[in-house]
């Protein structure tokens, strides 16, 4: 999940967001199941920003599923109607929380909401590790064989200070290393610029990243002014020997745009599984019955342009593990990025 500048700034820009719940101010809607309804639908229609992309045609959903919602629709009717609305969207990001007195399940929207994904296991990585560290719980490093670095890169969740003290931890150990594999599989994102300066300290040169522009008005078209996102050399020093990043449906938001800018040093190659499509930034709203969901707000794009909101950063190399290979102890995808280092 994103937490980033690029939220903070329209929250402060906007005053339209309590500095605690990131929640829009405005009066008490009555609650019943066709209002609840309607603003869950209405909080997408004002903020969702990848209609476009992803090809939707929000209105006449409305139409489709607004008249299976009447005054005397159940919670779990209403959670159904909802869920299917949010179906369409196929989107990472999005959820639905019902509150815990209704006995529903928490739903999650995309591939990672529907699918359970069996290409990574921890325990498979750690057997081909020495010299095995934990500096947080988000940074994990190791040795590989052929003097090879290992980086387990979990989120982006900790403050940029944290992470800029420990990624020069994490670089010095691994400064005599040939290459490094920074393993972003089950990386959900968090900070934009905790990512972004991880890139950083990997690079040589000053290149554009991605661009981000936020919802700001009624139309599905309606975005503020492009935020541009680079990538240049930043901190104590800079690791610019081979590095490769091994990705999965499960790295995504962050973690991509994580990727993109680290795609823009010569030295990186991205190893794997396509990544999870979801880059946006979202912010959690509330409905008047107290369910929550969050909605992306953004068009993000890539340094040519591209939106890769259900498509996802393709790998170079395209390695996808099957479930028999783990069970017998074998990680094909940090296999190939081992051989491609050697």
């Amino acid at each position: 999940m994103k937490k980033s500048l690029i939220s903070m700034l329209i929250i402060s820009a906007a005053a339209l967001f309590t500095a605690c719940s990131n929640r829009i101010i405005g009066p008490e809607t009555p609650n019943n199941p066709i209002t609840n309804f309607d603003h869950l639908w209405g909080e997408y229609d004002r903020l969702y920003g990848a209609f476009e992309p992803r090809k939707i045609d929000w209105n006449a959903l409305y139409q489709t599923y607004r008249p299976q919602v009447n005054e005397k629709t159940t919670d779990a009717e209403l959670y159904r109607v909802m869920t299917a609305l949010l179906n369409h969207l196929d989107d990472n990001h999005v959820y639905l929380r019902p509150t815990a007195n209704t006995g529903l399940p928490w739903y999650d929207g995309g591939i990672l909401g529907r699918t359970k994904i069996e290409d990574y296991d921890g325990s498979v990585v750690r057997k081909y590790l020495t010299d095995s560290r934990t500096f947080t719980n988000e940074f994990i490093t190791g040795k590989l064989p052929g003097n090879i670095g290992y980086i387990l890169l979990k989120g982006f969740e900790h403050d940029i200070a944290t992470y800029g003290k420990t990624i020069d931890a994490v670089l010095t150990h691994l400064q005599d290393t040939k290459g490094i594999i920074i393993d972003l599989r089950e990386n959900g994102g968090g900070e934009d610029r905790v990512a972004q300066y991880i890139a950083n300290r990997f690079a040589t040169e000053r290149h554009l990243s991605f661009t981000s522009r936020l919802r700001n008005g009624p139309r599905h078209t309606d975005f503020g002014r492009e935020l541009r996102f680079y990538t240049e050399p930043a901190g104590r020093f800079q690791y610019v020997k081979p590095v490769i990043l091994l990705t999965n449906l499960t790295s995504y938001s962050s973690a991509e745009t994580f990727v993109l800018a680290m795609l823009q040093n010569k030295t990186v190659t991205q190893v794997g599984d396509v990544t999870g499509g979801a880059l946006s930034d979202a912010l959690p709203r509330d409905l008047p019955n107290g369910w929550s969901v969050r909605v992306p707000i953004a068009d993000v794009r890539d340094a040519t342009g591209r939106n890769l909101e259900g498509i996802g950063i393709v790998p170079k190399v395209l390695v996808k593990n099957k479930p028999e290979e783990l069970k017998s102890g074998h990680d094909r995808a940090l296999e190939t990025a081992l051989e491609l280092l050697h």
